[in-house]
């Protein structure tokens, strides 16, 4: 159905005036509007497509069946906007709810919506009484306070007002960086507080207010505590001397049940029970909450990728908030638009490019993207073996000192943390650098750089903890009666995992922090206050998204590995990620420019957490080969007595019940397993069938969506012949065959712009 609206236009457009300032088509012009409707190319298609297959296809049924049902009698406003019946007998709620909802989708103003829902307030609190009335006051009370509660929720956002600000400045694709660091901050929070409700408070408990024993006479851990206030603060900064005898460490914890007196009553705690279930049950955390993130990541992706038609019209036309009243927030909202844009005709750019190269120019370079990639793994291969040299000197110095010197031996035990940090701020640039002569686009040049980065230090922690394996696992005969290995003489390995992983946070919090104070912001006074061709040279610096992330990541990877043999270390990691956001933010307002390359932030935040998971894995393995397979230290820790750490697990099952303990069997058995399988199987296989069922309809959706494109064109063309005296003669001939316009100027031709021109009121064609 066609509607025609116009205010004056009357005698060639077929219109004739209705007497009180309106206008109605005449007869003519209505059976005129049929025939266009048989002849738009859409209804064209469909009726050859129904005459070849004998088929009826649906389209859009929710909406034809929605503007079939019946309308108000009484219409809002000007007369233009028309209000849905609806039944509010049965449930208010959802009456009041969809009307809502129906105001919010008018288009007319905001003052002229909150009249009409006042109006429609009033009029259903009337028709109304006894219980409905009561339950519909309820109702209303309960959404509006679940309203102002959401709006309380969004007011108290942590760090909400700098995202906003970091926004505006720099764009979407760096306020991902800090989401990404608040989220971090934030499961570390959850993963500390279990560890100190579990563990650590019962620890503290235990072995300080009922003076528990918590050491070993069979196998004895010598540590030393005494010395001077030089000595202290180098075993705070080491974790060593007294700070081993802390709930800081692995080894200083119980390792039998606690039996508690209260009023005749005995309380007992299974301290290495309750230590490895806080173990398992962070890393549950950990993967439920990166599942479900990157699951969101991933379905704003694809909404994202669906805007391929009208991305640039919705920024320009609909990407405003005009709920806004604060001048600032207008200015960032602004610069966020302006950024936005500039990123998309910087895609658009690079994809013209990518479709004029030559044949010889795509051989040179693939050429150039091989050999780079050959560079690469010739730095990695060589960035490891230097990890491997240095952790096995500073293992080798631990037991013969090649110095008595203490400040001498403090560095060299921090030798193998120094070599990462340095690979880790060195390696990197060597990547930004190489990978602009591959010419990928930003977001792909992102992820590759980032993939490189991850790798490396990924792989710089894999070799350090394959170069303290040999020193805890080694032959019978290299053994002492406490299962000491000789060379090494790790009385408590796991102890000396978590000072190394202690050590890597501390590096890695002085490197970032150092390189912030000492490097970033004097190099931005350099080049604002120096004006000459050095600094001109070097010129201002740009905030790197791989770099910064990859921070992130690695800091986050130390703390999974870490927590399992230092409990407290993801409190530090949570004072850390604090003080970074507020020194990133700090340095990214004062010393950093936007990214000239720009790239989307959406997909680049559903990357980020994909990076994440994969060292996530990573972390897995050792931290579970250490449960399963490796024998605890017999001279500290929960285990010490014990010949794995999962045994504790087992002599706690065999505990319980015969009717728990048949159910586990059951479970794990394969009577239940292979039904489970079969059962996933079918699930995946329906929610895939529905997926392609899905996929289908929206390649229909995208091509009415064309249809729609062409009927808008045909259109146009006819409403030039209603006028053909503003036509001067020529009528544009119309091609059915001609696709839809690449852009939304080509649509107007200029004999279209001459009449929107002489006629601004011309009538609006909808269908």
């Amino acid at each position: 159905m066609l509607m025609y609206r116009a205010s004056t236009m009357n005698g060639a457009t077929g219109y004739q005036s209705t007497g009180h300032g309106g206008v109605a088509p005449s007869s003519s012009t209505l059976r005129q509007s049929s025939s266009y409707y048989s002849e738009l190319p859409s209804q064209q298609q469909r009726r050859a497509t129904i005459s070849d297959s004998n088929t009826l296809v649906r389209r859009r049924s929710g909406a034809n069946m929605a503007t079939r049902r019946s309308r108000s009698a009484s219409r809002r406003g000007n007369g233009d906007i028309e209000m849905q019946r609806i039944d509010g007998e049965k449930d208010p709620a959802a009456a009041e709810e969809a009307r809502a909802k129906q105001i919010r989708e008018m288009p007319t103003s905001m003052s002229k919506k909150r009249e009409m829902r006042n109006q429609l307030h009033v009029a259903s609190t009337r028709t109304l009484s006894g219980c409905k009335a009561c339950r519909f006051s309820v109702a209303m009370g309960w959404k509006r306070f679940k309203e102002r509660f959401n709006d309380l929720m969004v007011r108290l956002e942590v760090w909400r007002a700098s995202f906003k600000e970091v926004e505006g400045k720099f764009g979407s694709g760096i306020v991902t960086y800090f989401v990404f660091l608040k989220w971090i901050v934030f499961l570390n929070l959850y993963i500390f507080l279990l560890w100190l409700i579990f563990v650590v408070v019962p620890q503290a408990v235990f072995a300080r207010v009922l003076n528990v024993d918590t050491t070993n006479q069979t196998c004895p851990y010598d540590v030393t505590t005494e010395g001077d206030a030089l000595q202290y603060i180098l075993d705070f900064l080491q974790g060593t001397g007294f700070m081993e005898l802390t709930e800081l460490f692995y080894g200083y914890y119980y390792s039998s049940d606690v039996i508690v007196e209260f009023g005749g009553t005995s309380i007992s705690y299974n301290m290495p029970l309750a230590y490895i279930l806080v173990a398992i049950a962070y890393f549950t955390i950990s993967l439920i909450l990166m599942v479900r993130h990157t699951a969101k990541g991933f379905r704003d992706s694809l909404a994202n990728q669906e805007d391929h038609f009208y991305k640039h019209c919705n920024k320009v036309f609909a990407g405003w908030d005009y709920s806004m009243t604060d001048e600032k927030s207008a200015v960032l909202k602004h610069k966020s638009l302006h950024f936005e844009l500039t990123t998309d005709l910087e895609e658009e750019r690079r994809a013209l490019r990518r479709s004029k190269r030559t044949g010889c120019q795509k051989f040179g370079l693939y050429m150039a993207r091989l050999f780079i990639n050959i560079i690469v793994i010739i730095i990695l291969a060589g960035a490891g073996y230097l990890i491997y040299y240095t952790t096995d000197f500073a293992l080798q110095n631990k037991n013969n000192p090649v110095t008595n010197d203490d400040i001498l031996l403090f560095l060299i035990s921090y030798l193998p943390s120094i070599t990462i940090s340095a690979l880790n701020i060195v390696v990197p640039l060597i990547f930004a650098s190489l990978i602009r002569f591959e010419d990928y686009s930003p977001e792909f040049e992102v992820k590759f750089t980032l993939v490189r980065t991850v790798f490396l230090r990924l792989a710089s922690l894999a070799v350090l903890i394959a170069s303290i394996y040999p020193q805890i696992v080694c032959d019978v005969s290299d053994q002492d009666t406490c299962g000491v290995c000789q060379p090494s003489n790790l009385q408590c390995w796991e102890t000396y995992v978590g000072q190394e992983m202690y050590k890597l946070a501390i590096t890695d919090f002085f490197v970032v922090a150092g390189t912030v104070l000492f490097i970033e912001f004097p190099r931005k006074l350099v080049v604002t206050k120096c004006l000459c061709g050095v600094t001109r040279a070097i010129g201002q610096q740009e905030f790197e998204i791989p770099k910064n992330v990859l921070d992130i990541i690695y800091s986050q990877t130390i703390c999974w590995l870490g927590s399992f043999f230092s409990p407290l270390l993801p409190a530090i990691c949570v004072m850390k990620s604090f003080i970074f956001f507020y020194l990133k933010k700090w340095s990214l307002i004062y010393n950093f420019l936007p990214p000239s390359r720009p790239y989307r932030a959406s997909r680049s935040n559903s990357f980020f957490m994909i990076v994440l998971l994969i060292a996530f894995m990573l972390c897995l393995l050792p931290i579970g080969y250490s449960i399963v397979q490796m024998e605890p230290s017999r001279a500290c820790g929960p285990f010490r007595n014990q010949t794995t750490m999962w045994q504790t697990v087992t002599v706690t099952v065999n505990g319980w019940p015969s009717w728990l303990q048949g159910i586990l069997d059951f479970i794990f058995s394969a009577g239940f397993a292979v039904p489970f399988l079969i059962i996933l199987c079918l699930a995946l296989y329906y929610y895939h069938s529905i997926a392609s069922a899905h996929k289908e309809m929206v390649v229909r959706l995208k091509e009415q969506l064309v249809m729609e494109g062409r009927d808008k064109q045909f259109l146009l063309a006819r409403l030039q012949e209603l006028d053909p005296e503003q036509g001067r003669g020529h009528k544009k001939k119309l091609d059915m065959n001609k696709p839809p316009p690449d852009e939304p100027g080509a649509a107007w031709g200029h004999d279209q712009a001459i009449a929107m021109a002489a006629h601004p009121n011309v009538p609006l064609i909808g269908n």
